[in-house]
């Protein structure tokens, strides 16, 4: 899936960000982020977006292919127990009043 193909309803006014400018426009919480984190290595994977920046210990965000591969899957797939499924609620409701343009 090329990101330059497709055509997207929302725009950023930067091509990279750091994980709290990420959390502030998706309206997510750092320690969801860094839990999403943890899990996805746990399973030796890493998650759509997150960068590593060579020569240091920092890494950056592509924003469209978070929200996109990652974000929006999660949200709208299906649950582990009713409280992440209250959880995703809420931050779907975040999103929407947090909604780039």
């Amino acid at each position: 899936m090329d990101k330059q193909d497709k055509s997207h309803k929302y725009k950023y006014p930067y091509r990279y960000c750091d994980q709290k400018k990420l959390c502030l426009d998706h309206g997510l919480n750092y320690k969801t982020v860094d839990r999403w984190i943890s899990e996805a290595k746990d399973r030796g994977e890493t998650l759509p977006g997150r960068l590593k920046i060579p020569g240091v210990r920092n890494y950056i965000w592509d924003p469209i292919i978070f929200h996109d591969e990652f974000l929006m899957p999660t949200l709208t797939g299906p649950t582990r127990n009713e409280h992440e499924k209250a959880h995703h609620v809420v931050i779907l409701n975040n999103l929407k009043q947090k909604r780039v343009n």
